[in-house]
């Protein structure tokens, strides 16, 4: 019974157990391909000097979730599918304040920033895009968000805090929340992070979602429509206003519910879809419905139980270019990622004439658009004195403008 919900680390728990009992158990994680002990190929001359910029993999991808190497699939085995399938990858390297070597024995599991800046620079350079996840506990949120920051610095593109309310998950308070939101933003001004919440009313309910949206750039919210589908959800659905029709919880139906109970927060929704569903179908019109519905790509929880079609799948339905939901007329956006500056233009055109140069880090506030020219969206926006045109980010999907944090309750200001 969903209501009280098996959690992903008892599961995962009861699983790694059943896996270390067996060699077979392995192999069946991955099917017929092999699991690689060697080292990672990519080493850092020096991991100080590692440029996490000068590798990063092209393109907006879809991403796998992977929890531990050992039930997953050592790098090498990681990179081979998703790089062939134009995915990328969402690794966890902690749970609250400890690095996932804990609980991994691999030769690959994270030890600290080092190893985090091997791995990115791993999958980056085989062209695979390197996001990150944690669970966030809350008990000692400032040291929780210097881990973050450090994942950050070591050259992952995201951050993303798996936020439930269950046992061993968050248990901290609404302050605990923004506690860790300062000490983050004040390390990591830029950085990029996702909040990952479970999205039925009866336990978002729960979760100090307002505070982490304050200062959080989007919502990776678990949109699993087998796992929900069951007489007791089904009831609590109907009870908190969210009646499913005869079909049942469909991946149409969980993400029309994600939709409305996360789309007042003004951040951009990237949905988690159900990797145990064998049904191709299912996972199609999953997808299509998130385009529908103005979110830009999806993920899949978890590499080690999505059958090998699904990969194929997502490759054929990848993210096309579109508007980030959390850009609009009227709203902050700060520079990022240009290395040094981003161009503003007369026109929304790289032909047109070029006005002034606007330094990473520099707040601007959107104007007008967007618009879509030579490749690349545009917005009108006012920087100073400065009013032209910038384009939203380049041809490969990296952002150039991100939403500045506007919502929820005690938003933080970050530093000009």
């Amino acid at each position: 019974m969903l209501q009280k919900r098996v959690t992903r680390r008892r599961f995962l728990s009861a699983v790694a157990t059943l896996v270390a009992g067996a060699t077979l158990g392995l192999e069946t994680w991955q099917g017929s391909l092999p699991i690689s002990p060697s080292p990672l190929r990519f080493d850092p001359q020096s991991v100080h000097g590692f440029d996490p910029q000068s590798v990063h993999a092209e393109g907006l991808r879809h991403l796998a979730w992977v929890w531990q190497f050992n039930a997953d699939g050592q790098p090498d085995v990681l990179v081979s599918v998703l790089a062939q399938n134009s995915l990328g990858v969402l690794l966890k390297t902690h749970d609250g304040t400890d690095w996932m070597s804990r609980w991994d024995d691999s030769m690959h599991a994270v030890t600290g920033p080092e190893q985090v800046a091997k791995l990115a620079g791993y999958f980056e350079s085989s062209g695979v895009p390197f996001h990150t996840w944690y669970v966030a506990e809350g008990l000692n949120p400032e040291r929780e968000a210097e881990m973050c920051a450090q994942v950050i610095a070591a050259g992952a593109r995201s951050v993303t805090v798996d936020l439930e309310p269950f046992d061993g998950f968050w248990q901290g308070t609404p302050d605990s929340a923004l506690a860790f939101g300062r000490e983050f933003r004040k390390r990591q001004p830029d950085g990029i992070l996702y909040v990952t919440v479970d999205p039925r009313p009866w336990i978002i309910k729960d979760t100090p979602v307002a505070e982490f949206a304050s200062f959080s750039q989007g919502f990776a919210p678990m949109a699993y429509w087998d796992s929900f589908n069951s007489p007791d959800n089904v009831g609590l659905f109907r009870e908190y206003g969210f009646p499913p029709d005869e079909a049942g919880v469909t991946p149409e139906f969980v993400l029309d519910v994600t939709h409305q109970t996360l789309s007042p927060y003004g951040l951009p929704i990237w949905p988690a879809g159900d990797g145990a569903s064998r049904s191709d179908d299912a996972w199609s019109r999953f997808v299509s419905h998130a385009y529908d519905l103005g979110m830009g790509s999806v993920s899949v929880w978890r590499y080690g139980v999505t059958d090998e079609r699904i990969w194929r799948l997502l490759k054929e339905m990848q993210p096309g270019f579109a508007e980030a939901p959390g850009l609009r007329p009227g709203q902050g956006a700060r520079i990022v990622n240009t290395g040094i500056c981003l161009k503003v233009y007369a026109k929304p055109s790289r032909s047109a004439d070029i006005i002034a140069y606007v330094a990473d880090g520099t707040r601007v506030t959107l104007i007008d658009g967007s618009t879509h020219a030579e490749g690349y969206r545009w917005w009108l926006v006012q920087a100073g004195e400065t009013q032209g045109w910038v384009s939203e980010g380049d041809t490969d999907g990296v952002p150039w403008l991100l939403p500045l944090p506007t919502t929820g309750v005690n938003a933080i200001r970050l530093p000009s």
